[in-house]
């Protein structure tokens, strides 16, 4: 229970002024104290002795400060491995006698993506103070990891259903995925100072290539049953269902940065 300053009064029975602002003030230090011995043994920072570990360390001082700097860094490095991981898919789709060389290229992309999402919730989780909400950061870094997911599981499958050549709506598909992952990019690095309007820009652009991709998806599995093989129509609908599946992602990760502008902006 927090301490509350008792009630002093003079011989005349009035308040004595300078006794009442002693105790307040030893009041608020009690306080202060009690809030640090509740937070300190919350984050483990007693020993056996009741003692505190108060050396005024850079770690120790790690969940009271404000990490914009370390939390928008990986973000950006989140976006980048993104677009990094979009741009080879589309190569590989362009070139089918690169796409296994290139789909472990994408398997170790999307592992560096793990780790990053995995390094930003470790990092909010010891942070007091973000720049943004702590569930607005961890809902964007969770919908770019799933977006980079879908873009890798089009190249594995690929890989693993031995496919021998791609489609023109394939390659359509990955350019815009591809041009999505770039607006994506443009809109995190351009979280920190970016106005309003132009963040919206970048997520209409993102919505934009989610919907052409629609269109496109619709028109491939259209042309796909024109054909008479039903193996590779099988392997080509889920082929294209996965590329569908990461613009999808796109869309959700531009409705959280949109939701971030008209929030903070």
């Amino acid at each position: 229970m927090v301490p509350r300053t008792p009630h002093i009064p003079s011989k005349n029975g009035s308040i004595d002024r300078l006794g009442q602002i002693a105790l307040s003030t030893k009041s608020c230090y009690q306080n202060i104290t009690h809030l640090l011995e509740t937070v300190l043994s919350t984050k483990g920072f007693y020993n056996h002795d009741n003692n505190y570990h108060v050396a005024l360390t850079r770690d120790w001082l790690s969940w009271v400060r404000a990490n914009d700097a370390e939390i928008m860094t990986v973000l950006e490095n989140q976006a980048s491995n993104l677009v990094k991981a979009a741009t080879i898919l589309a190569e590989s789709i362009s070139d089918y006698s690169t796409l296994k060389e290139k789909n472990s290229v994408l398997k170790n992309l999307e592992h560096q993506g793990d780790q990053l999402t995995h390094e930003l919730f470790t990092i909010i989780d010891k942070t007091f103070v973000t720049p943004l909400d702590k569930e607005d950061i961890s809902e964007l870094t969770s919908t770019i990891d799933q977006v980079l997911d879908a873009t890798y599981g089009t190249s594995d499958r690929m890989v693993l259903f031995k496919t021998q050549k791609s489609s023109i709506h394939m390659q359509e598909l990955a350019n815009l995925l591809l041009n999505a992952c770039k607006e994506i990019h443009n809109a995190v690095t351009g979280l920190p100072k970016a106005k309003r309007e132009d963040l919206i820009e970048y997520t209409k652009a993102i919505s934009h290539c989610e919907h052409e991709g629609d269109n496109i998806y619709r028109l491939a599995i259209a042309d796909l049953f024109d054909t008479n093989n039903a193996i590779e129509i099988i392997k080509s609908k889920e082929i294209y269902e996965t590329l569908e599946n990461a613009l999808d992602r796109s869309r959700d990760v531009a409705d959280v940065i949109e939701d971030i502008a008209l929030k903070y902006r």
